[in-house]
């Protein structure tokens, strides 16, 4: 899908997804609850943390989407169609 997006929102962009895929792996990997519970050991710390980091790189990266320049160039229905278009910069070109 070609786009008229800056490069460094699409890098920003491709570097959420790629987070989103980190934490769900993560969560993925660690399907008990983080504390014991009901006979469960829980994680461990650095699991914990491990979970923290991931969550504020993605809640990082969220934000310099959100609040990118670029999105200042556009209002109402086109701000909508251009965010939505942005998700979905990677995916294969309909033929």
């Amino acid at each position: 899908m070609s786009t008229d997006f800056p490069d460094d929102l699409v890098q920003l962009q491709r570097s959420l997804h790629a987070a989103t895929a980190d934490l769900k792996a993560f969560l993925d990997a660690h399907p008990e609850p983080p504390e014991p519970i009901n006979g469960t050991t829980g994680w461990t710390e650095t699991d914990k943390q491990r979970e923290r980091d991931l969550r504020a790189r993605l809640l990082d990266l969220i934000e310099q989407v959100h609040e990118h320049p670029h999105w200042d160039t556009l209002s109402g229905p086109d701000l909508v169609k251009a965010r939505m278009k942005l998700k979905h910069v990677d995916d294969p070109a309909d033929e």
